[in-house]
C-alpha cells in the first residue's frame, strides 16, 4: 500500500480547494517512505536518467505552490534538484494515519484525497486536493511525528515528493533558502492543523445533537 486511506465508509461532505485547495498526504511503497531516520535515496530511490532537465521543467511547476510562492527562479531551481516525482494508479494509498513521514507532498497532476479515521473508525473525508496543492508538510519539517491523515490517489496521479533529509541538506548549502521554506511550512502546517480539529470538533458534535433531538 502506499501512503492515503482506503475508501472511506461513511463521508462528510467533502471540502475542495482548487489548488488550497492552496493551503492544507506518497510513494508505492509507504513502508520505505515511513521509516524513521531512513535516507533520502532509500525513500524514494535513485534521481531517474535525465534529471537535469526535469529538474528545469520541476522549477517551474513549484513556482505555482503556495509553498514557494517566495522563492525566486534560482532558488526553485535549487529545490528542484532535490525534489523526487513519484506516479500513482487509482486507489493507490500515498500514506496513512497514525504513521511517521519523512517528507511532504505536492500534486503535480490527478486527484489526491486526504482522509481521517472518524470515532467509530470510519474514514472522513477531509478535502480533494488538485494541483498544484501540497500537503503533509509537517512530516518535512524534521520532527518524525505521526500523520494525522491518510491520502489516496484517485485516479491516476503524479506526486513531487521532499524529504526533511532533501530540506536539510539545502540547508546546509543554502541556509537562507531553508530559512524561507521553513517559516512557510510552519505556516501552513498550522493551517492545517486548525482545518483539523475544526473538523474533529464538528465530527464529535454530530452525535451529541442527535440525542438532544431524541
Amino acid at each position: 500500500m502506499r501512503e492515503l486511506s482506503d475508501e472511506a465508509g461513511e463521508k462528510k461532505s467533502p471540502t475542495s480547494l482548487r489548488g488550497l485547495k492552496k493551503v492544507l498526504l506518497p510513494l508505492s511503497k509507504p513502508e520505505a517512505l515511513d521509516r524513521l531516520g531512513a535516507s533520502s535515496l532509500a525513500a524514494f530511490g535513485p534521481l531517474p536518467a535525465g534529471a537535469g532537465k526535469q529538474s528545469r521543467d520541476l522549477a517551474g511547476f513549484l513556482g505555482q505552490v503556495a509553498l514557494f510562492e517566495e522563492l525566486d527562479r534560482s532558488d526553485l531551481t535549487r529545490l528542484a534538484r532535490v525534489a523526487h516525482e513519484r506516479h500513482y494508479s487509482d486507489g493507490e494509498v500515498v500514506y496513512e494515519q497514525d504513521r511517521p513521514g519523512v517528507a511532504l507532498f505536492i500534486v503535480k497532476s490527478g486527484v489526491v484525497e486526504i482522509s481521517r479515521r472518524g470515532v467509530h473508525g470510519e474514514q472522513v473525508l477531509v478535502i480533494t486536493l488538485e494541483p498544484p496543492a501540497s500537503f503533509s508538510e509537517q512530516s518535512a519539517m524534521g520532527a518524525e511525528v505521526l500523520r494525522w491523515t491518510s491520502a489516496v490517489a484517485r485516479g491516476a496521479a503524479c506526486l513531487v515528493a521532499l524529504g526533511s533529509s532533501d530540506l536539510d541538506a539545502l540547508g546546509r548549502r543554502f541556509p537562507h533558502l531553508a530559512n524561507k521554506i521553513l517559516r512557510k511550512l510552519a505556516q501552513i502546517t498550522a493551517l492545517r492543523l486548525q482545518a483539523l480539529v475544526d473538523a474533529q470538533l464538528s465530527q464529535e458534535e454530530e452525535p451529541a445533537r442527535g440525542d438532544r433531538a431524541e
